[in-house]
């Protein structure tokens, strides 16, 4: 949040992410960068001053961040003509330009697979794989910060998340999405039960997230990245699972 405000300004703050937050989380404890540490009030916490790191990943994250809000916001704009979406991505624009500057392959290669996520929804495709797929490469990019001896591993990482987020995206909006006639992978399905196909893909997707962070020779913040994979996640999906059954 802090390295947002510094290298962009206050409104580069609204595209903060929990997504990003465990990216820093993971890449900070597996390369162990030199970090800036000092406590500071913020808008949050105005009373009691917070433990504030930075470091080259956060730098690194803020970038992305800017770059993957400021294409979706312009693709909500494209597809539903939401001037909210437009207006936030004006705000924006200065310093996505700055980000895509900075990352312009990386920034390529997230317009590239959007596009491709907009293009398979637009046709109303059917193939689940396919449309999460480009989810799942767009994060595969972001979490890959250098191609070292952890480059496979770190790719496999970001796959495995993206496609779960775009599955527990999919499968929370799949009862509005069918009232609203919108797009939903889940929906498309010649099955007959789709939420248990779509429970059973997202377990799946989190053990293979799962099976490839344990790879890396984690050892700073690793419970907090535990917590989050094995509480934070599993509760999201336990949640809405908890939420179908008739009390």
């Amino acid at each position: 949040c802090k390295c947002l405000k510094e290298k962009y300004g206050n409104k580069s703050r609204i595209t903060l992410n929990y997504d990003m937050t465990f990216l820093i989380l993971l890449l900070s404890s597996l390369y162990e960068p030199e970090n800036s540490i000092y406590h500071e009030r913020c808008m949050v916490h105005p009373l009691k001053k917070q433990l504030i790191i930075q470091n080259s990943i956060t730098e690194y994250a803020a970038a992305l961040n800017v770059i993957l809000s400021y294409y979706n916001l312009m693709d909500n704009w494209e597809d539903d003509h939401d001037i909210k979406s437009l207006a936030a991505a004006k705000l924006l624009q200065r310093d996505f330009k700055k980000s895509a500057a900075e990352l312009h392959e990386k920034s390529q290669i997230i317009k590239h697979r959007l596009n491709n996520i907009s293009k398979l929804e637009k046709e109303n495709t059917d193939d689940i794989d396919a449309v999460s797929n480009e989810f799942g490469h767009i994060m595969e990019e972001m979490f890959l910060y250098k191609k070292d001896h952890w480059e496979e591993s770190l790719r496999k990482i970001g796959f495995y998340l993206g496609k779960y987020i775009y599955f527990i995206d999919a499968y929370e909006d799949m009862k509005k999405d069918e009232e609203n006639n919108s797009y939903n992978p889940f929906n498309n399905l010649d099955i007959e039960n789709k939420k248990d196909y779509a429970k059973n893909l997202l377990i799946l997707n989190l053990s293979l997230l799962s099976d490839e962070i344990e790879k890396l020779p984690l050892i700073q913040d690793k419970g907090i990245i535990d917590n989050i994979i094995y509480s934070g996640i599993l509760n999201k999906l336990d949640k809405e699972i908890t939420n179908e059954r008739p009390i």
